[in-house]
């Protein structure tokens, strides 16, 4: 139950979450973002959307859901995660996909790592102006020794693993939030349109890695909320410790935990002072809470920092690198150019190599950089509203999540005569698949707007379903100042499906309704 103070001070972050929900919605059902092939960088493109295919979608979509939502689901959804899998696993081996990019730049400094060469930590290398990456290095060398240098179907059996654990932790997820078996069940109509994920299965990149321990992380904190077993939040802390390990951008998940578990324990004190009670029967969870918060803080820093240590010794270095500064990627953030506006460009690692890597010169050359932004959008405000704005929907309005794009990025280096490999970049299936992450994409934002209003309406947020939205919230702020790029919204849009199929419930129970009374009509 949450406390009428905190409902309120919640409205500060869901209201502008609603709207920003219906932004995305209203461009989902306009446009359709698409990625030129065979290029040098990501290139989305706004394109004009398929009425016929989408309304068509919808209709087939209400009905099965209709239809379906009744059944109990029991081991049913266990198989429908099972043939998920199955078919990541059909198009790994269809694929046969290698390494490219940054993914191919690790693999090389991993296996140098494990013939004792460490150039990449020295002035100038790859992990000297990127240093967060030691987390997913170090795993790396674990596989090479086990597996092979270079053994990329061991690296995608990972993200096998790591889909199926994202698909069942969300219905699981869904089924606390919600408590409510029709609300499972459209859940698991929803994962089968997943396709933006299930064509990361070929990744060869620590994104796809991360997502499982961090929805896991999230799942028994919801958990923590709801039981208060101190075992929910120790699991929530390894888990979140996992995840930051491998991408410091959970970091947010991080902030979002501990908020939530702070409102928890002011809650409660405010929910017994007004029923009368002694807090002594309550002392416990909140001492449990101040120890969980430890922990989360603990598990996401304190790993990745000791690695860190343990590798500069290796290397002979006195202190691990500190990296490119942060205030580049903020500068790199407010740049336009060639590239999607807001994304990756390169500026940091060209104005940290330009100033020869002295930190305290880069530092100060970016923040310069922002201050010239800064001045250049007061003067032109209209711009800068159109500049965010197109940046926050070229990655939340983006149902391909650069899927397509990245896999095809996957193929130029791959030897595979798989037809259906090809035809997921270039021909029929493209299409297909495109159709299908559109039609999602609209039906998860419709269902969240709905969500949103009839909570509001209805005052039923609650702490369990806070931590997700301040979560997704906490990531629609952080990518607008941070480096773009719909390829990290993934980890927010699966966050936002038990969401979705909540409200996809509430209009399949308005349309119930409607039916019902023209079928009493009709009796009469």
């Amino acid at each position: 139950m949450m406390h009428k103070l905190f409902r309120r001070l919640s409205y500060i972050f869901f209201v502008p979450f609603t709207l920003l929900s219906f932004v995305i919605l209203v461009c989902s059902f306009l446009t359709t973002v698409y990625y030129d092939t065979d290029q040098g960088a990501d290139l989305p493109r706004f394109g004009s959307q398929n009425y016929i295919a989408l309304f068509a979608g919808i209709f087939i979509f209400f009905a099965l859901a209709y239809f379906l939502r009744s059944f109990k689901p029991g081991k049913r959804a266990y198989i429908v995660f099972f043939l998920e899998i199955l078919f990541c696993l059909i198009i790994v081996i269809a694929a046969r996909a290698k390494a490219v990019t940054d993914g191919l730049l690790l693999d090389n400094i991993i296996n140098d790592f494990n013939n004792g060469i460490y150039d990449s930590l020295y002035k100038g290398g790859y992990l000297y102006i990127y240093p967060f990456q030691i987390g997913y290095v170090s795993i790396g060398q674990l596989i090479g020794r086990l597996f092979g240098d270079s053994n990329y179907f061991v690296y995608q059996i990972i993200n096998l693993l790591s889909i199926g654990l994202c698909v069942v932790y969300l219905y699981k997820v869904t089924c606390e939030l919600f408590e409510d078996e029709r609300v499972c069940n459209i859940y698991l109509i929803l994962s089968v349109m997943m396709f933006f994920l299930f064509s990361y299965s070929t990744y060869v990149y620590n994104d796809v890695w991360s997502f499982a321990p961090g929805i896991m992380a999230l799942y028994y904190e919801v958990m923590y909320l709801k039981k208060k077993h101190i075992r929910f939040g120790i699991y929530a802390g390894v888990y979140l410790g996992l995840a930051c390990y491998l991408k410091t951008n959970l970091y947010i998940a991080l902030i979002a935990m501990v908020i939530l578990l702070v409102v928890d324990v002011l809650n409660d004190m405010l929910l017994v002072a007004e029923a009368d009670k002694k807090e002594r029967e309550n002392r416990k969870s909140y001492v449990s809470a101040l120890l969980i918060i430890i922990l989360l803080f603990a598990a996401a820093l304190i790993p990745l920092k000791a690695a860190g240590n343990i590798y500069a010794k290796k290397a002979g270095l006195e202190s691990y690198p500190q990296g490119v500064p942060k205030s580049t990627y903020f500068a790199m953030a407010m740049q336009e150019g060639e590239g999607e506006w807001g994304w990756y460009n390169g500026y940091n690692r060209n104005s940290y190599e330009e100033n020869d890597y002295d930190y305290e010169k880069t530092d100060e050359a970016a923040k310069t950089a922002i201050s010239e932004r800064i001045a250049e959008f007061k003067a032109r405000p209209l711009h800068m509203c159109r500049f965010y704005l197109r940046k926050f929907l070229s990655q939340w309005a983006d149902p391909t999540f650069v899927s397509i794009r990245n896999f095809e990025l996957s193929l130029r280096h791959s030897d595979t005569k798989s037809h259906f490999a090809r035809s997921i970049v270039y021909g029929v299936w493209s299409k297909i698949f495109q159709m299908i992450m559109d039609i999602q994409h609209f039906l998860i934002y419709l269902g969240v707007v709905i969500y949103s209003i009839s909570t509001i309406k209805n005052k039923r947020f609650t702490l369990p379903q806070a931590l997700l939205i301040l979560f997704v919230f906490g990531g629609m702020l952080f990518h607008q100042i941070w480096e773009g790029s719909s390829r990290y919204i993934i980890r927010y849009y699966m966050c936002l499906m038990p969401f979705g199929a909540y409200g996809i419930s509430v209009i399949l129970d308005k349309l119930e309704s409607i039916i019902l009374k023209k079928q009493q009509r009709n009796y009469r």
